[in-house]
């Protein structure tokens, strides 16, 4: 019999290409839609009236919020990975030695360990050659965290917010997926 694991995966995360696939579908479709307007001087009775300075503002606003939404979609689907690594890691009782690190914090504290303060310090502690880009990480982390809520204040600890694009969040993504060992279910 297999191992019985006390954490069911969902596999309803996000993967980094289907994000990527969505935010270009959409970039194109508003793209395509905004410039028809202009070109084709046929517009929904919403823009009757709209200058094309306003439409053009529009566009650009429409595009801000998918960057940010899939931005948001990306850390969390980089979230995702590194938490399923470290179930894994801490229910099947892995034995190489990055493993078992991981499982001393899993025996503490199971599915409530800090993804920033234990498994992203613990990386970098072990791995010290993925310091850079797991701090890099964590700064995104903040930036996420700002978007999921409601970015309503100016952030004091990393408050270049406007630093992060999904180009950058997306690029950050692959690298930390592609240089990180993590294990799969």
């Amino acid at each position: 019999m297999g191992k019985r694991r006390k954490t069911s995966f969902s596999n309803e995360h996000s993967k980094i290409e289907q994000v990527q696939e969505y935010y270009s579908d959409s970039e194109g479709s508003l793209n395509s839609y905004y410039s028809h307007m202009v070109s084709e001087g046929s517009a929904p009775a919403k823009f009757i009236g709209y200058s094309l300075e306003e439409i053009n503002k529009e566009l650009k606003d429409r595009k801000d919020t998918l960057d940010r939404m899939c931005s948001l979609e990306l850390l969390a689907s980089v979230e995702a990975r590194l938490r399923i690594d470290y179930l894994v890691r801490g229910q099947d009782k892995l034995k190489d030695d990055f493993s078992r690190k991981i499982r001393e914090i899993y025996d503490a504290k199971e599915n409530r360990a800090s993804l920033v303060d234990d498994i992203l310090y613990t990386w970098k502690k072990e791995s010290p050659s993925h310091k850079t880009r797991l701090d890099n990480l964590g700064k995104a982390l903040d930036y996420r965290n700002w978007l999921a809520h409601g970015r309503y204040w100016m952030p004091k600890k990393h408050p270049h917010v406007n630093q992060y694009d999904y180009l950058s969040i997306y690029s950050l993504a692959v690298d930390i997926l592609s240089n990180l060992e993590l294990v799969e279910v």
